[in-house]
């Protein structure tokens, strides 16, 4: 009884979790009222989580973040508590806190984990847990794969007061529900949010996706990553607000798995790209340098602990660049490759309906900024050509790999339902 009843109250403490009143009532005053209370929430979301990444990389207990993230919760909010607004934006967020518990009792009646979860991450996950250390992960299995996911389930693990290794994995089925909601609260029809995040949610929901691999959570930052990119190209909003959550949020992504720095660095040259493009110069600079330090922040680290990031690449097999220019092999693998991705698209219904909702927008003569298709075609592409054509041993990789990398940019899709969506109900 005490189990459910910590699982009905898991979401309503994190949406508490991540509230800060102080940051609302500060930046109104500096950005008005052009963004809502629920991005003052995503921006506190992410400062906190890029918080937490930062203290992970010490060799600290976890208890110790703990007590860190307790007393920035404290400090923002001890003054501003507000619990009407909390009580208000709990309601505007009821939906999703109705469908996490349904899904997590889910999850929870099958704690399997799934063979990669197993026997890569949950290993990590226990490291943390256990107050090992971010240095203690070399003597670990696959110790180069990157760690944040691994150290947010332990982190949730140990947070919560009866310390099942399950509550770290429902803060992923939160971080998803959320990021989904977060792309559809968008449209401008509000009963077609309801149905179309209700509906998303559950059609794009599998159990394998919360069984320890860290496919999803890169699918959550994706998600998140679209609203602002969608506020930007499609509503021409490029403030230093939506600017500042593209830094935070792709910082993130950057720690999750090894190939998002394909995501991250395809996010960045896209949006200096949109600028010079455009001749917007104002925050050119500041895209630049955050660009640059957030890839010299990660390879630091790595020079640091001393992390081989080129055995990330490696898996089980090699790599052979000059395998690019056997022309006839390449197009043979290209083949290969796209045999395994049509197939694997109708196991996909969220970017099945993202690329429909992309057709339609041609045939409708939607006006639709081609930043984001552009972007999205490049997170395809790095499935292709980054992860598979030069592999020497490679279809194997392929039909095991290919439906996790659809997933992990299959999110961002949603976008072009949104921008189809909010065309046809304009008003």
């Amino acid at each position: 009884m005490i189990e459910i009843i910590n699982i009905i109250l898991f979401p309503l403490a994190l949406i508490i979790f991540f509230q800060n009143h102080l940051f609302a009532k500060l930046l109104k005053k500096r950005f008005g009222k052009e963004n809502s209370h629920f991005d003052y929430y995503i921006l506190n979301l992410f400062i906190i989580l890029n918080l937490i990444l930062l203290v992970s990389l010490f060799n600290f207990d976890i208890e110790f973040t703990i007590i860190i993230i307790s007393i920035y919760f404290i400090l923002v909010n001890i003054f501003n508590f507000i619990f009407k607004i909390i009580s208000k934006f709990i309601f505007s967020l009821l939906i999703l806190i109705i469908i996490f518990q349904v899904l997590s009792i889910y999850i929870v009646a099958n704690p399997d984990l799934g063979w990669d979860g197993k026997f890569h991450w949950y290993k990590k996950a226990l490291n943390f847990y256990q107050n090992m250390g971010f240095e203690n992960l070399s003597n670990l299995p696959k110790y180069e794969y990157p760690h944040f996911g691994v150290y947010l389930w332990a982190f949730f693990w140990s947070i919560n007061p009866l310390n099942f290794e399950y509550f770290g994995r429902l803060f992923y089925l939160f971080l998803y529900l959320l990021s989904v909601f977060s792309i559809v609260d968008l449209l401008n029809n509000k009963n077609l949010k309801l149905i179309l995040f209700t509906t998303l949610s559950l059609i794009s929901f599998k159990f394998d996706h919360f069984t320890g691999n860290q496919d999803i959570l890169v699918f959550s930052m994706l998600v998140f990553l679209s609203r602002y990119l969608y506020l930007i190209y499609e509503k021409r909003e490029q403030t230093l607000f939506n600017l500042i959550l593209f830094i935070l949020i792709n910082n993130i992504i950057l720690w999750i798995k090894y190939e998002c720095v394909v995501y991250v660095i395809s996010s960045y040259l896209i949006l200096l790209i949109y600028n010079l493009l455009k001749k917007d110069y104002k925050y050119l600079l500041l895209i630049f340098l955050s660009f640059l330090f957030t890839l010299i922040f990660k390879l630091s680290i790595s020079h640091l602990y001393q992390i081989n990031l080129s055995a990330s690449f490696q898996f089980s097999g090699e790599y052979d660049l000059s395998k690019l220019f056997d022309i006839n092999l390449f197009f043979y693998k290209f083949f290969i490759i796209f045999k395994y991705y049509f197939f694997s698209l109708f196991k996909n219904p969220v970017l099945l309906i993202g690329y429909t909702s992309l057709a339609l927008v041609f045939l409708q003569k939607i006006k639709i900024s081609f930043m984001n298709i552009f972007l999205f075609l490049l997170f395809n592409l790095s499935s292709f050509l980054i992860f598979y054509i030069i592999q020497i041993d490679f279809e194997w990789h392929v039909a095991y790999g290919i439906d996790r990398h659809i997933l992990q940019y299959s999110g961002f899709s949603i976008l072009f339902l949104v921008v189809f969506f909010n065309k046809i109900f304009k008003n």
